[in-house]
């Protein structure tokens, strides 16, 4: 039994499903925040929220793609179980990292006036 490729019908669902939802309540909540930050320019607002949501998802897609050519041959369900959360909490740690850089790098920008110009 190959368990390599149960992992990868487990994981590339579940991991769209993660990183498509976060991205979307990322994008729902964070128009507000962008609002506060932009002072009501709904047209900037909206411009820097796609290009958020879409570099959002072209990171970590393609770092959760890309990450499983490292995987090593999973030889039974115990690696199977150990090698999918690991790798899935790192994602999810990633996601956070990324998350908060981005409020971080905003607020930083806002307070020195470079995006209120």
């Amino acid at each position: 039994m190959n368990y390599n490729i149960i992992s990868y019908i487990i994981y590339i669902p579940l991991i769209f499903f993660i990183t498509i939802k976060v991205g979307l309540l990322f994008y729902k909540h964070g128009e507000y925040f962008l609002t506060t930050i932009f002072e009501s320019n709904i047209n900037l607002v909206k411009n820097v929220n796609n290009l958020l949501l879409m570099g959002y998802y072209l990171v970590n897609l393609g770092y959760s793609i890309i990450i499983i050519s490292y995987w090593e041959k999973i030889n039974n369900t115990i690696e199977l179980i150990n090698v999918m959360s690991t790798t899935i909490g790192q994602i999810i740690i990633l996601l956070a990292l990324l998350h908060y850089n981005n409020i971080f790098w905003l607020k930083h920008l806002t307070k020195t006036n470079i995006l209120k110009q």
